[in-house]
């Protein structure tokens, strides 16, 4: 442990001089979105397979919540979104709206136009489409659209924001989708602005930059390159997360220095305990 802690104060003093030689006279990160505070925030990945889904990313502030969704199907089924990680885990009654929509729903009505008594929190709810985007869109619109100060923060600052991964419309057309709707961004893609104003991240899979398995230093070159993607994502005024990197403190924190604004885990209460003991 003693090793490990003295390679992530070099590691972040590497990061700080490094900052400071390439940008001389500002002391000031790159720019990011104002939902993320100054340190990591959250992401609670495939969240339906948690022992307790929702409520315990919830109790834990997490920051981002993830459902993956695909269609009914059976007619027992009717015209629900369905919640599962590939088709076979699809059972009647595991629904978004069952799942997600309503626990949120009630939330709002119980507090009084926000997600909790803490006046300060709210989060994303990331729907991780696994069926045809033009065949879930509607069913989509239609359980959310109910709710605009729940689900949509133009009406409603401290609303759930809805963002879309997986199954995704053309890029081109982002703009074009009502404000309750957003998309999770990918690096190394050309947004028009108005199509950039709908992407809420930019995210992407881990393992396609790095086989590091989570012991040790993450190679150097290997870090040189995870960081241009953060620092792309920021100079465009988005946060980055990865996914399906290896899932321990010593690649949480790692992963933070390099100036990743989401921690993608399947350990919440874990990874919340030690971000709130590592910046206390």
């Amino acid at each position: 442990m003693k090793n490990n802690t003295t390679y992530l104060l070099s590691l972040s003093l590497f990061f700080i001089l490094t900052i400071s030689c390439n940008n001389p006279g500002t002391t000031s990160k790159t720019a990011s979105s104002s939902d993320y505070q100054d340190h990591a925030q959250i992401h609670s990945h495939n969240d339906y397979q948690h022992a307790v889904p929702f409520r315990d990313a919830y109790y834990h502030h997490a920051a981002e919540i993830e459902a993956d969704v695909y269609l009914p199907r059976t007619p027992a089924m009717k015209d629900s979104l369905m919640i599962g990680h590939d088709t076979i885990d699809i059972t009647p009654g595991r629904t978004l709206i069952a799942m997600y929509i309503d626990p949120i729903v009630s939330l709002f009505k119980k507090y009084g136009n926000r997600v909790s008594p803490d006046p300060n929190y709210t989060f994303r709810l990331m729907i991780d489409v696994k069926d045809q985007w033009k065949d879930v869109y509607p069913l989509l619109l239609k359980e959310i659209n109910k709710y605009p100060s729940v689900f949509d923060r133009k009406v409603n600052p401290m609303a759930v924001q809805v963002f879309v991964s997986g199954n995704r419309p053309a890029d081109s057309t982002f703009h074009t989708y009502p404000d309750i709707i957003n998309f999770d961004g990918l690096p190394a893609h050309n947004y028009a602005p108005a199509d950039l104003a709908k992407v809420v991240l930019i995210s992407d899979n881990f393992d396609t930059y790095s086989h590091w398995k989570g012991e040790g230093e993450l190679p150097l070159n290997d870090l040189n390159t995870i960081k241009k993607l953060i620092d792309d994502a920021h100079s465009i005024g988005k946060p980055f997360r990865f996914w399906g990197a290896p899932d321990n403190a010593n690649v949480w924190e790692q992963l933070r220095l390099a100036g990743a604004d989401v921690i993608n885990t399947d350990k919440i209460a874990d990874c919340t305990q030690y971000f709130d003991s590592f910046y206390k």
